[in-house]
Protein backbone atom coordinates (compact mmCIF):
# COMPACT_ATOMS: atom_id res chain seq x y z
CA UNK A 1 0.00 0.00 0.00
CA UNK A 2 1.41 3.06 -0.75
CA UNK A 3 1.43 6.42 1.41
CA UNK A 4 3.04 4.39 4.39
CA UNK A 5 5.56 5.78 6.65
CA UNK A 6 6.77 2.67 7.26
CA UNK A 7 9.08 4.27 10.22
CA UNK A 8 6.19 5.14 12.40
CA UNK A 9 4.43 2.07 14.78
CA UNK A 10 7.75 0.50 15.41
CA UNK A 11 8.69 1.39 18.82
CA UNK A 12 6.51 0.80 21.83
CA UNK A 13 4.42 3.83 23.06
CA UNK A 14 6.08 5.84 26.32
CA UNK A 15 3.17 4.62 28.69
CA UNK A 16 1.58 0.97 28.58
CA UNK A 17 -1.84 0.07 28.85
CA UNK A 18 -3.40 -2.79 30.87
CA UNK A 19 -5.98 -4.61 29.15
CA UNK A 20 -9.65 -4.95 29.75
CA UNK A 21 -11.14 -8.11 29.23
CA UNK A 22 -13.75 -8.48 26.03
CA UNK A 23 -12.08 -4.76 25.33
CA UNK A 24 -12.80 -2.96 21.88
CA UNK A 25 -10.24 -2.71 19.49
CA UNK A 26 -11.28 0.89 18.84
CA UNK A 27 -11.91 1.56 22.87
CA UNK A 28 -8.48 -0.35 23.19
CA UNK A 29 -6.53 2.15 21.08
CA UNK A 30 -8.42 5.17 22.13
CA UNK A 31 -7.32 4.58 25.53
CA UNK A 32 -3.99 4.05 24.59
CA UNK A 33 -3.87 7.82 22.83
CA UNK A 34 -5.34 8.99 25.96
CA UNK A 35 -2.69 7.68 28.39
CA UNK A 36 0.04 8.99 26.14
CA UNK A 37 -1.58 12.64 26.37
CA UNK A 38 -1.90 12.10 21.90
CA UNK A 39 -4.60 12.71 19.67
CA UNK A 40 -5.82 9.48 18.59
CA UNK A 41 -5.43 10.67 14.85
CA UNK A 42 -1.85 10.71 15.74
CA UNK A 43 -1.19 6.92 17.32
CA UNK A 44 -3.51 5.95 13.91
CA UNK A 45 -0.92 7.81 11.57
CA UNK A 46 1.41 5.19 13.13
CA UNK A 47 -0.50 2.06 12.11
CA UNK A 48 -0.87 2.96 8.15
CA UNK A 49 -3.58 4.58 6.24
CA UNK A 50 -7.31 4.91 6.99
CA UNK A 51 -10.23 7.13 8.28
CA UNK A 52 -11.01 9.42 10.73
CA UNK A 53 -11.40 8.14 14.14
CA UNK A 54 -15.10 7.42 15.63
CA UNK A 55 -16.25 7.87 19.07
CA UNK A 56 -15.91 4.10 20.40
CA UNK A 57 -18.76 3.91 21.83
CA UNK A 58 -20.79 3.47 18.33
CA UNK A 59 -19.02 0.62 16.40
CA UNK A 60 -15.87 -1.49 16.68
CA UNK A 61 -12.21 -0.64 14.69
CA UNK A 62 -11.35 -3.51 12.42
CA UNK A 63 -7.39 -3.12 11.29
CA UNK A 64 -5.41 -4.65 8.54
CA UNK A 65 -2.52 -6.97 8.79
CA UNK A 66 -0.16 -4.70 8.93
CA UNK A 67 -2.22 -2.11 11.29
CA UNK A 68 -2.05 -5.59 13.84
CA UNK A 69 1.57 -5.65 13.88
CA UNK A 70 1.95 -1.94 14.20
CA UNK A 71 -0.40 -2.00 17.11
CA UNK A 72 1.28 -4.72 19.00
CA UNK A 73 4.54 -2.72 18.41
CA UNK A 74 2.69 0.61 19.94
CA UNK A 75 1.47 -1.21 22.72
CA UNK A 76 4.89 -2.94 23.58
CA UNK A 77 2.68 -6.33 23.01
CA UNK A 78 3.34 -9.64 20.75
CA UNK A 79 0.51 -10.09 18.16
CA UNK A 80 -0.36 -13.18 20.17
CA UNK A 81 -0.60 -11.36 23.23
CA UNK A 82 -3.25 -8.65 21.17
CA UNK A 83 -5.04 -11.63 19.27
CA UNK A 84 -5.94 -13.23 23.07
CA UNK A 85 -6.89 -9.82 25.00
CA UNK A 86 -9.12 -8.28 21.98
CA UNK A 87 -10.87 -10.24 20.12
CA UNK A 88 -11.16 -8.41 16.85
CA UNK A 89 -7.79 -8.27 16.26
CA UNK A 90 -8.46 -12.03 15.46
CA UNK A 91 -7.80 -13.63 12.07
CA UNK A 92 -11.14 -13.36 11.70
CA UNK A 93 -11.90 -9.87 11.48
CA UNK A 94 -8.62 -8.85 9.92
CA UNK A 95 -9.61 -6.34 6.93
CA UNK A 96 -8.73 -8.07 3.29
CA UNK A 97 -5.75 -8.16 1.86
CA UNK A 98 -6.12 -5.94 -1.04
CA UNK A 99 -8.00 -3.63 0.91
CA UNK A 100 -7.09 0.40 0.52
CA UNK A 101 -6.86 1.36 3.98
CA UNK A 102 -5.14 -0.33 7.18
CA UNK A 103 -8.31 0.43 9.65
CA UNK A 104 -12.26 1.11 8.75
CA UNK A 105 -14.74 2.18 11.27
CA UNK A 106 -18.13 0.57 10.07
CA UNK A 107 -21.49 2.17 10.72
CA UNK A 108 -22.34 -1.09 12.73
CA UNK A 109 -19.92 -4.33 14.25
CA UNK A 110 -19.42 -6.89 12.33
CA UNK A 111 -20.57 -9.14 14.79
CA UNK A 112 -21.27 -8.57 18.31
CA UNK A 113 -22.63 -5.29 20.50
CA UNK A 114 -21.02 -2.80 21.72
CA UNK A 115 -21.34 -2.97 25.74
CA UNK A 116 -20.48 -0.06 28.01
CA UNK A 117 -17.27 -1.46 30.44
CA UNK A 118 -17.42 -1.22 34.33
CA UNK A 119 -16.67 2.19 34.97
CA UNK A 120 -14.66 0.55 38.05
CA UNK A 121 -13.17 -2.02 36.24
CA UNK A 122 -11.76 1.00 34.15
CA UNK A 123 -10.46 2.81 37.28
CA UNK A 124 -8.38 0.06 38.40
CA UNK A 125 -6.77 -0.09 35.19
CA UNK A 126 -6.02 3.29 35.37
CA UNK A 127 -8.65 4.59 33.13
CA UNK A 128 -10.88 7.23 34.06
CA UNK A 129 -13.43 7.82 30.63
CA UNK A 130 -15.55 5.36 29.68
CA UNK A 131 -14.38 2.41 28.15
CA UNK A 132 -15.94 0.15 25.80
CA UNK A 133 -16.42 -3.39 25.05
CA UNK A 134 -17.13 -5.98 22.53
CA UNK A 135 -19.38 -8.58 22.91
CA UNK A 136 -21.52 -11.49 21.81
CA UNK A 137 -24.41 -10.56 23.82
CA UNK A 138 -25.95 -7.01 24.59
CA UNK A 139 -24.98 -6.67 28.29
CA UNK A 140 -21.98 -7.58 30.69
CA UNK A 141 -22.71 -8.64 34.69
CA UNK A 142 -19.28 -7.45 36.95
CA UNK A 143 -19.48 -10.22 39.24
CA UNK A 144 -16.63 -8.04 41.13
CA UNK A 145 -18.77 -4.62 41.19
CA UNK A 146 -22.07 -6.33 41.10
CA UNK A 147 -22.51 -4.07 37.95
CA UNK A 148 -24.86 -4.84 34.78
CA UNK A 149 -23.89 -2.75 31.67
CA UNK A 150 -25.52 -3.16 28.20
CA UNK A 151 -25.49 -1.66 25.18
CA UNK A 152 -27.77 1.71 26.22
CA UNK A 153 -25.87 4.68 25.47
CA UNK A 154 -27.70 5.99 28.41
CA UNK A 155 -25.46 8.83 30.75
CA UNK A 156 -28.13 9.10 33.34
CA UNK A 157 -27.91 5.51 34.01
CA UNK A 158 -24.83 4.05 32.70
CA UNK A 159 -25.16 0.87 34.47
CA UNK A 160 -27.60 -1.18 36.82
CA UNK A 161 -26.47 -1.52 39.80
CA UNK A 162 -27.28 -5.01 40.71
CA UNK A 163 -27.50 -4.82 45.04
CA UNK A 164 -30.50 -5.49 45.19
CA UNK A 165 -30.95 -8.22 42.55
CA UNK A 166 -28.10 -10.64 43.85
CA UNK A 167 -30.76 -13.04 41.89
CA UNK A 168 -28.97 -11.92 38.78
CA UNK A 169 -25.38 -12.22 40.35
CA UNK A 170 -26.12 -15.81 40.91
CA UNK A 171 -27.53 -16.14 37.65
CA UNK A 172 -24.44 -15.31 35.86
CA UNK A 173 -22.24 -17.27 38.56
CA UNK A 174 -24.37 -20.42 37.49
CA UNK A 175 -23.59 -19.72 33.79
CA UNK A 176 -19.81 -19.43 34.67
CA UNK A 177 -20.29 -22.72 36.39
CA UNK A 178 -21.75 -24.43 33.39
CA UNK A 179 -18.65 -22.97 31.52
CA UNK A 180 -16.34 -24.46 33.15
CA UNK A 181 -18.44 -27.91 33.13
CA UNK A 182 -18.84 -28.14 29.07
CA UNK A 183 -16.36 -25.23 28.10
CA UNK A 184 -16.97 -22.31 26.29
CA UNK A 185 -18.34 -23.75 22.94
CA UNK A 186 -20.65 -26.69 24.61
CA UNK A 187 -21.74 -24.02 27.10
CA UNK A 188 -22.67 -21.55 24.92
CA UNK A 189 -24.68 -23.62 22.32
CA UNK A 190 -26.65 -24.69 25.62
CA UNK A 191 -27.29 -21.53 26.35
CA UNK A 192 -28.44 -20.40 23.34
CA UNK A 193 -30.82 -23.13 23.72
CA UNK A 194 -32.16 -22.04 26.77
CA UNK A 195 -32.64 -18.57 24.88
CA UNK A 196 -34.57 -19.99 22.48
CA UNK A 197 -37.02 -21.91 24.62
CA UNK A 198 -37.71 -18.66 26.17
CA UNK A 199 -37.79 -16.72 23.25
CA UNK A 200 -40.84 -18.77 22.32
CA UNK A 201 -42.63 -19.26 25.91
CA UNK A 202 -41.36 -16.10 28.32
CA UNK A 203 -40.70 -16.47 32.05
CA UNK A 204 -42.91 -17.39 34.66
CA UNK A 205 -42.30 -14.91 36.79
CA UNK A 206 -43.80 -14.69 40.34
CA UNK A 207 -46.52 -11.53 41.00
CA UNK A 208 -43.95 -9.59 43.29
CA UNK A 209 -41.31 -9.92 40.88
CA UNK A 210 -42.87 -8.89 37.76
CA UNK A 211 -44.50 -6.16 40.18
CA UNK A 212 -40.26 -5.28 40.55
CA UNK A 213 -39.31 -5.56 37.03
CA UNK A 214 -42.28 -3.51 35.97
CA UNK A 215 -40.93 -0.77 38.40
CA UNK A 216 -37.71 -0.82 37.01
CA UNK A 217 -38.89 -0.88 33.52
CA UNK A 218 -40.64 2.63 34.43
CA UNK A 219 -37.28 4.13 35.49
CA UNK A 220 -35.28 2.43 32.63
CA UNK A 221 -37.39 1.56 30.14
CA UNK A 222 -38.84 -1.82 28.80
CA UNK A 223 -36.46 -2.39 26.33
CA UNK A 224 -33.42 -2.51 28.90
CA UNK A 225 -35.04 -3.80 31.42
CA UNK A 226 -36.38 -7.42 29.71
CA UNK A 227 -32.73 -9.28 29.26
CA UNK A 228 -32.19 -8.24 33.14
CA UNK A 229 -35.69 -9.72 33.87
CA UNK A 230 -35.41 -13.31 32.12
CA UNK A 231 -31.67 -13.43 32.99
CA UNK A 232 -32.16 -15.33 36.18
CA UNK A 233 -34.62 -17.85 33.98
CA UNK A 234 -31.86 -18.44 31.59
CA UNK A 235 -29.00 -19.67 33.70
CA UNK A 236 -31.59 -21.52 35.67
CA UNK A 237 -32.62 -23.21 32.49
CA UNK A 238 -29.58 -23.38 31.00
CA UNK A 239 -27.83 -25.43 34.18
CA UNK A 240 -31.05 -27.79 33.51
CA UNK A 241 -30.00 -28.51 29.66
CA UNK A 242 -26.72 -28.70 30.52
CA UNK A 243 -27.04 -31.47 33.08
CA UNK A 244 -28.15 -33.64 30.29
CA UNK A 245 -25.73 -32.56 27.82
CA UNK A 246 -22.82 -33.07 30.40
CA UNK A 247 -23.88 -36.67 30.13
CA UNK A 248 -24.87 -37.07 27.07
CA UNK A 249 -21.67 -35.44 25.43
CA UNK A 250 -19.59 -37.32 28.25
CA UNK A 251 -21.25 -40.93 26.38
CA UNK A 252 -22.84 -41.97 29.66
CA UNK A 253 -26.07 -40.88 29.53
CA UNK A 254 -28.74 -43.41 29.73
CA UNK A 255 -32.00 -44.11 27.91
CA UNK A 256 -33.60 -44.45 30.88
CA UNK A 257 -31.98 -41.02 32.44
CA UNK A 258 -33.05 -39.37 29.15
CA UNK A 259 -36.56 -40.80 29.31
CA UNK A 260 -36.56 -39.39 33.19
CA UNK A 261 -35.41 -36.28 32.52
CA UNK A 262 -38.04 -34.47 30.32
CA UNK A 263 -41.24 -34.91 33.19
CA UNK A 264 -38.63 -34.02 35.67
CA UNK A 265 -37.78 -30.31 34.28
CA UNK A 266 -41.73 -29.77 32.80
CA UNK A 267 -42.80 -30.23 36.55
CA UNK A 268 -40.55 -27.17 37.08
CA UNK A 269 -41.44 -24.72 34.45
CA UNK A 270 -44.78 -25.14 34.06
CA UNK A 271 -47.28 -26.48 31.06
CA UNK A 272 -45.49 -23.03 28.65
CA UNK A 273 -42.50 -25.03 28.38
CA UNK A 274 -43.78 -28.47 27.68
CA UNK A 275 -43.86 -28.74 23.95
CA UNK A 276 -40.43 -26.74 22.98
CA UNK A 277 -39.12 -28.77 25.83
CA UNK A 278 -40.04 -32.17 24.42
CA UNK A 279 -38.70 -30.44 20.89
CA UNK A 280 -35.15 -29.67 22.42
CA UNK A 281 -35.12 -33.35 24.13
CA UNK A 282 -35.73 -35.18 21.05
CA UNK A 283 -33.10 -33.33 19.21
CA UNK A 284 -30.45 -34.49 22.12
CA UNK A 285 -30.52 -38.27 22.42
CA UNK A 286 -28.11 -40.15 23.92
CA UNK A 287 -24.25 -40.70 22.32
CA UNK A 288 -22.28 -43.77 21.96
CA UNK A 289 -19.18 -42.02 22.52
CA UNK A 290 -17.26 -38.71 24.39
CA UNK A 291 -17.54 -35.19 22.83
CA UNK A 292 -17.12 -33.67 25.40
CA UNK A 293 -13.23 -33.57 25.18
CA UNK A 294 -13.79 -32.54 21.63
CA UNK A 295 -15.91 -29.08 22.58
CA UNK A 296 -14.32 -28.14 25.23
CA UNK A 297 -11.98 -25.06 24.33
CA UNK A 298 -11.36 -26.21 21.34
CA UNK A 299 -12.48 -23.91 18.58
CA UNK A 300 -9.52 -25.50 16.13
CA UNK A 301 -10.89 -28.50 15.46
CA UNK A 302 -10.41 -30.43 11.66
CA UNK A 303 -13.72 -29.80 9.28
CA UNK A 304 -14.60 -33.54 9.81
CA UNK A 305 -14.49 -33.90 13.37
CA UNK A 306 -16.30 -30.68 13.34
CA UNK A 307 -19.05 -32.13 11.32
CA UNK A 308 -19.52 -34.69 13.35
CA UNK A 309 -19.71 -33.02 16.58
CA UNK A 310 -22.22 -30.61 15.15
CA UNK A 311 -24.36 -33.55 14.35
CA UNK A 312 -24.10 -35.02 17.14
CA UNK A 313 -24.79 -31.72 19.10
CA UNK A 314 -27.87 -30.66 17.54
CA UNK A 315 -27.01 -29.68 14.04
CA UNK A 316 -25.51 -26.13 16.40
CA UNK A 317 -23.34 -23.62 14.42
CA UNK A 318 -19.78 -23.77 15.25
CA UNK A 319 -19.58 -20.61 17.47
CA UNK A 320 -16.71 -17.72 16.96
CA UNK A 321 -16.06 -16.07 20.18
CA UNK A 322 -18.81 -12.77 19.35
CA UNK A 323 -21.88 -15.79 17.76
CA UNK A 324 -25.13 -14.38 19.33
CA UNK A 325 -27.07 -16.58 21.23
CA UNK A 326 -29.64 -16.06 18.56
CA UNK A 327 -27.59 -17.41 15.82
CA UNK A 328 -25.55 -19.97 18.01
CA UNK A 329 -28.86 -22.50 18.70
CA UNK A 330 -30.40 -25.62 16.84
CA UNK A 331 -33.68 -24.12 17.67
CA UNK A 332 -36.23 -22.60 15.52
CA UNK A 333 -37.41 -19.46 18.38
CA UNK A 334 -34.37 -17.18 18.35
CA UNK A 335 -35.95 -13.54 19.54
CA UNK A 336 -36.45 -12.91 23.01
CA UNK A 337 -39.35 -10.58 22.96
CA UNK A 338 -38.46 -6.69 22.54
CA UNK A 339 -34.78 -7.87 23.25
CA UNK A 340 -32.66 -4.85 22.61
CA UNK A 341 -31.29 -4.10 18.82
CA UNK A 342 -27.72 -3.66 18.62
CA UNK A 343 -27.81 0.28 19.98
CA UNK A 344 -30.22 2.23 21.97
CA UNK A 345 -30.59 5.62 23.36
Amino acid sequence: MTGRDTLLGQRRMHLGLRFLHGESTGSYVTRLAARNLRPVEAVLASLGNGPMPVDPQYTEMYVSRYARERLANLAGRTVAEMQKRLVSLSDEFLMPADAAEDWEWPWDARAGYVVQACSLCAAQRGTRSTAWLILADPWHVCLRHHRWTDNSRSTQHPYIDLGALSEVVQAQQRLNRVTKRLGPLAARWVQADAYSLLAHCGTPDRAEKAKQWRALAVELGEQRVRPLAQFGWLARLTEDLAWLEVRRLSGVLTTTEHKQWLPRVRRRYGHGLAGPLATWHGQHRPLARDYLTTVRGDHSVSTDVENEVRKATGHHPVASALTSLEDATCLPWVRLPGSMDRLFL
